[in-house]
Order: structure tokens, then C-alpha cells, then sequence
């Protein structure tokens, strides 16, 4: 154990003479116990000090105190017992053991020599671990030396109570040299502190770490009851989950300049540098007791986004199972943040590209103004020269919000796409009772089909197609349509009503929904996907529709030729199709030879339905015949009608058919 110099010094010189002249007068094995009501110097003070010996030149001795207060750490009950104590000719401790209230017993031996009073002092903490003290206690500049390899981090932090909720371990090797300037009455600390496999957690999982590895160089000095310094901490590696914020080390250095009061602690021109990103800058005050922040300001300009996403940002999304997106550009970046948290932030991005890793979404050249303050609203301005959702381009495009903590509001908005463009006229969201609600509307213009088609790699259709949304909401994780949702397509329309989209951001969506689909042209239906063509318009019925991660899992579905007045007419080739459809047990009911002389038939009416159930699809037709059910019903000359058999089709087998004929794979998402 260290018991600094000079007032410490001072009172055992005294006692060393008053020994002296005890020996003097009688054995250097003499009994000598002395007893001191209190010791101080710079950074200890021992109260209620006991000294018994057995003598000035060797033998056994124990040193106690009832209490010591070390560099601001209370130990309760301190005791060094010598095997071999010696005073004359110099002071030496071998064979000895030193322990506290909840530290030790660890072996120690020391000796003090010269007029410097150099002192060595090794104490073995463990097995492995042993700590070593070197320096003088005398001369112009008392200092001494701790140099110890794998320190226990719990042995470090002691009981300090901020360090308690984690339950902190790691080994520290340790280089401090403590510089004593008398005169001054203060004293000077610089040290080396290395981190290896440090790990701690809270008890509820949202503060942790592991194999962090770190170095940090500080050089403190005692001014009047505060100390003030400086450190810097170089964090190698490991990981770090604080509340939301998730970490990675290797590459980011922390500076700063800091004051430790009673109360606080204040750091000041504080500088995070983050290998190839950028540096923040900032300060913050600390309350010393908790670790709690009491208040803070960080800023750093020409951040490098793409290297921020790679080591940050991503490894947050991966760890709570997001979606990864890719971020390139440059911002800027301000926040205040008080004991309630995050006051108040500014996110400037200049020259910007998001996109998501699996395709889905990117924005090019985005440039963003994003102010957020936690006691009030701010407004919020975006801009993107192009971008593309999914395969289809997006035009320039500007975009304001009202953003409050409880509310975001996006002012109405055209986005332009392809030759025609999306609406935006509704889009909010409001958090109510802690959770939050969506509103959403839409229109979206009439846009090409050769167009759409094309940019989708999908088979060209002709016309146009449109939709209106007039409101979605959001609320408890489900997107429920109120009217319908109406897509123009075809020459007709489809409609959606009842739609609901529940939990559309977890492992499992379902969809529900009853669709109507009228006067539907058949001929620019059927040419698209090369099926043969039939002319003619359709009316279709889907009730009780059911998606389970986007693909059907029951559903009524019923197709029928639209009344009115209308050329009907159908192809060998559509023929041939609707019977693989039906597979063995679909047959046309005219003679094959026939088939074969004519190119086009004529009917009268065409109708199917599906009731799925289970994976299986239960057919039906017009009416029944010869034990089979009729898809089509011929009229004209030559009249042709067809007529299936096979009541119950596999879904996957009927879909597999349908890719078959019409040269597409139907893709379900």
C-alpha cells in the first residue's frame, strides 16, 4: 500500500526518532506499539493508525487502520502484517500480506532506502496478477510508479456505485505515475490504461457489451477539492448496445478535456474521430454519482454516409432483424440532449443515395434538411433529381413534412413516374396513447402500359392503367382501405374493397380483400400473355381473398362474360390452352378434325369458378353436362363449347399449367 510523502513523512520521522532514541536504551528486539489518531497527505488519510513491531531491526509487525480513504475510495478495516518488519538500518517489509473489508489477503513485500526514501513495493493480487510500486517518497519531486499487467476491472472500479448495475469485467494493464508537488500542495497523475475482453450488461439486456478492447492515455492533475485533465481513448474493437444505439470498435479515437468535482463531471473540447468518416465534436456534463447525463451538444460536418451505414448503422438494423438499405453521400449533423434524452437535431445530407439492398426502392442525388425538436415541430424538406421504386424510374422531386415528436405530416405531393405520375394527397402519421396511427391517400395517373410493362420486364400490354386510393389507415399494425380501391387496366377496372394488410412488416402478412373486376377486354387480355386470343369483354368476382405472405391460401372466385353487345370469338390456340388448363379432363366439345380446318369459333358465353380451399381448387362452370361442367358455351357458326371433368385441381398444379401455356411464370408477391 502507498502512504504518500511529505505530511505523512513528517509524523513518522518523528516517530522513527522517537524508536531511535528507544533503541538507544535498549534491545533491537524490543516491543514497540505506537498508535496515531489520523495520517494525511495529498491522496490519503488513515484514521485510527495502530502500530506494534517487535522491533526496530526485524521481526514481525502489523499496521492497521480503522478506516482509509485512497484517491477518493474509502476501505474499511486495512491491515499489513510483516513476517520480517525492520526499521534500522532501512525500513523493508518481507513475508507480508495486506487486505481490506472485501479485498485480499495478498502477499506483499516492500523496502525503503536512501535519503530518497526509494521505495519498491510488489503486491501479488493473484496467481497471475501482480502489482508493482517503484519511486521516492523524498527529494524535490516525490512520484511513484504502478505498473501491473491484467488487472481485474471490477478490481479498478471498486464499489463505484455508477459501474454496480453492469457488473463490469475485462483485464487492464496499468501504467500511472503519480508526481507530487509539495510546494503546491497538489499532485499530478498520468497513466496508460489497456482493456482487454471487457464485458458488461443490465439486467433488462439494453446496455451491454462484449470483447471490447481499448486504450486510454490520461494525464490529471488536483486543482484546489477538483482534478481537471485531459484523456484520449482509443477504442480497437468490441461491441456496444446502448438503449438504441448499437456500436462496433475498431478505428474511433475520443478526446477531451475534463473537470472532476464532487458532483460532476464536466468534459470539454470533446473530439470523436471515426476512422474515415468524420470527427464529432462537442461537450457534456456527467453526473458523477450515476453516470447520468445531464447535458450534452455534438456537431460534425462532411460525415462520409456510406462509411457511417457499413459501421454502424447496418450492424443496428442486423441486430434487430431490419432491412439493410445502402447509403452513400456526405451530411451534416447537431443534437442536444438533456437528462430526457435527445432536445433537439439538424441532419443536413448533400449529394446523397439510399436504396434498399434487396432492390425495392433508391433515391438518387438527395439532398435533405431534417430538423426534429422534441418541444415542438419543425418543417423538414427533401429533394431527389431521380430514383426508381422497384423497376419503375421516378422523376425530380421535392417533399416538405411537418414533423413533431407525436406527429408527422406530409404536405401533398406529385412524383412523377414514367408519363404520368403518383399523388400524393394524404400521408400522416400521429402517435396516440404511445402508439402509432397512419393515414394515407393517393391517385395515380393514367400511366402507359407499353411503358410500364417494359420497365417491369414484363409481357407488353396495351392501354393504360390508373388507380385512386382514397384512404388507408394504419393502426395496431394493420392497413385497412376505406371505399375501394379502384385500377383502371384492360379497358375496365378493378376494384378492392375490404382490403387489409395485417402486420405487412413481419415474417408472416395476410392480406384480406373482395375483389370485382368489370368489362375487362379479352383480347388485349389474352394477347398479352400469349394464351390465344379471344375477344370479348369479362366480369369476375373474388370474395373471402386471403394472403398468407403474399400468396393465396383461400378465396371464391368467379369469371363470366360481361353483358351487352360485343364480338365474341375464340382461337385453336386459346382452345388449346384452356383445355391444358383443365389437363386429361378437359375436352372441346366439336370434333378434333375440325379443329384443324378452323382458326377462330365463336361463343356465347364463358364462365368459371374456384373455391380454394386447403391448396385445392374446387372448379365450376356455366352449367352442368355429362357429368362435367361447361367453361364455354358456343354460339355462332361454328359454335364451340368446352367442358371440363376434373372438378378438384391442385393450386400449385394449376399454376404450373398456367406458366406452362401462357410462356410466363406467374410470380406472386
Amino acid at each position: 500500500m502507498y502512504f504518500p510523502p511529505e505530511r505523512l513523512l513528517r509524523p513518522l520521522r518523528r516517530c522513527a526518532a522517537a524508536l531511535i532514541l528507544l533503541g538507544a536504551h535498549s534491545s533491537p528486539q524490543a516491543a514497540i506499539e505506537l498508535r496515531f489518531e489520523s495520517l494525511s497527505a495529498a491522496a490519503v488519510d488513515l484514521i485510527d493508525v495502530r502500530i506494534a513491531a517487535a522491533g526496530l531491526g526485524g521481526g514481525s509487525a502489523r499496521i492497521t487502520a480503522s478506516r482509509a480513504l485512497v484517491a477518493g475510495r474509502t476501505l474499511q478495516h486495512v491491515k499489513l502484517e510483516c513476517g520480517d518488519f525492520a526499521v534500522l538500518p532501512e525500513m523493508h517489509c518481507r513475508g507480508g500480506r495486506l487486505s481490506a473489508e472485501g479485498y485480499g489477503p495478498w502477499p506483499v513485500e516492500f523496502s525503503l532506502r536512501g535519503p530518497q526514501r526509494a521505495l519498491r513495493a510488489d503486491v501479488r493480487l493473484n496467481a497471475e496478477v501482480t502489482a508493482t510500486v517503484s519511486g521516492n517518497l523524498a527529494g524535490s519531486l516525490p512520484q511513484l510508479r504502478l505498473v501491473s499487467s491484467g488487472l481485474p476491472l471490477e478490481f479498478l472500479l471498486g464499489e463505484l456505485p455508477a459501474s454496480k448495475p453492469y457488473v463490469p469485467v475485462g483485464k487492464i494493464d496499468v501504467d500511472a505515475t503519480w508526481v507530487l508537488k509539495e510546494a503546491e500542495r497538489s499532485a499530478r497523475l498520468r497513466a496508460t490504461l489497456a482493456l482487454r475482453d471487457g464485458r458488461f450488461g443490465s439486467a433488462d439486456g439494453l446496455r451491454a457489451a462484449d470483447s471490447l478492447s481499448a486504450v486510454m492515455d490520461i494525464d490529471v492533475q488536483r486543482d484546489g477539492p477538483d482534478w481537471r485533465g485531459t484523456l484520449v481513448t482509443d477504442w480497437r474493437g468490441g461491441e456496444l448496445l446502448w438503449d438504441s444505439v448499437y456500436l462496433t470498435g475498431g478505428g474511433s479515437v475520443l478526446s477531451a478535456d475534463f473537470r472532476l468535482s464532487a458532483s460532476a463531471l464536466d468534459l470539454t473540447s470533446l473530439a470523436l474521430d471515426l476512422a474515415g468518416i468524420g470527427r464529432l465534436t462537442g461537450d457534456a456534463t456527467l453526473d458523477r454519482a450515476s453516470a447520468a447525463l445531464r447535458a450534452a451538444r455534438v456537431q460534425g460536418a462532411e460525415l462520409d454516409l456510406k462509411l457511417l451505414n457499413e459501421r454502424f448503422v447496418q450492424p443496428l438494423f442486423a441486430a434487430r432483424g431490419w432491412p439493410p438499405f445502402v447509403m452513400q453521400g456526405y451530411a451534416d449533423v447537431a443534437a442536444r440532449l438533456d437528462p430526457a434524452g435527445l432536445h433537439s437535431a439538424r441532419l443536413i445530407v448533400r449529394g446523397g443515395h439510399v436504396s434498399d439492398a434487396a432492390g425495392r426502392y433508391s433515391l438518387q442525388q438527395l439532398d435533405a434538411d431534417l430538423p426534429w425538436q422534441r418541444d415542438g415541430a419543425t418543417r423538414m424538406h427533401v429533394t431527389a433529381a431521380e430514383g426508381r421504386f422497384g423497376r419503375v424510374p421516378v422523376g425530380r422531386f421535392a417533399l416538405d413534412a411537418d414533423v413533431a415528436p407525436d406527429h408527422v405530416a406530409v404536405q401533398p405531393v406529385r412524383i412523377p413516374l414514367l408519363d404520368a405520375g403518383l399523388q400524393l394527397n394524404l400521408l400522416r402519421f400521429e402517435r396516440v396513447n404511445g402508439r402509432w396511427t397512419g393515414d394515407l391517400s393517393a391517385d395515380l395517373e393514367p400511366l402507359s402500359m407499353p411503358e410500364l410493362t417494359q420497365a417491369l420486364g414484363w409481357p407488353r400490354m396495351a392501354g393504360s392503367v390508373g388507380a385512386s386510393v382514397p384512404h388507408v389507415r394504419w393502426r395496431d399494425g394493420v392497413l385497412s382501405l376505406d371505399g375501394q380501391l379502384m385500377i383502371q387496366v384492360f379497358g375496365g377496372y378493378i376494384a378492392a374493397s375490404g382490403l387489409q394488410v395485417i402486420e405487412p412488416f413481419g415474417t408472416t402478412p395476410r392480406v384480406l380483400s373482395d375483389l370485382q373486376m368489370r368489362y375487362v377486354d379479352l383480347d388485349a387480355l389474352t394477347e398479352t400473355f400469349k394464351f390465344g386470343r379471344i375477344t370479348g369483354r369479362l366480369d369476375g368476382d373474388v370474395t373471402g381473398l386471403e394472403l398468407s405472405r403474399w400468396a393465396p391460401v383461400a378465396f371464391d372466385a368467379r369469371v363470366r362474360s360481361s353483358e351487352g353487345d360485343y364480338p365474341r370469338s375464340i382461337s385453336q390456340r386459346a382452345v388449346d390452352s384452356i383445355t391444358a388448363l383443365g389437363g386429361s379432363g378437359a375436352t372441346a366439345a366439336i370434333q378434333r378434325t375440325f379443329l384443324g380446318v378452323f382458326e377462330r369459333f365463336g361463343y356465347r358465353r364463358i364462365g368459371v369458378s374456384c373455391r380454394l380451399r386447403n391448396g385445392v381448387c374446387e372448379m365450376d362452370g356455366l352449367s352442368n353436362r355429362n357429368g362435367g361442367f361447361v367453361l364455354i358455351e358456343g354460339g355462332g357458326v361454328p359454335a364451340l363449347s368446352v367442358v371440363g371433368y376434373n372438378r378438384r385441381v391442385d393450386w400449385q398444379v394449376l399454376l404450373e399449367r398456367l406458366a406452362r401455356v401462357t410462356e410466363t411464370k406467374p410470380v406472386l408477391q
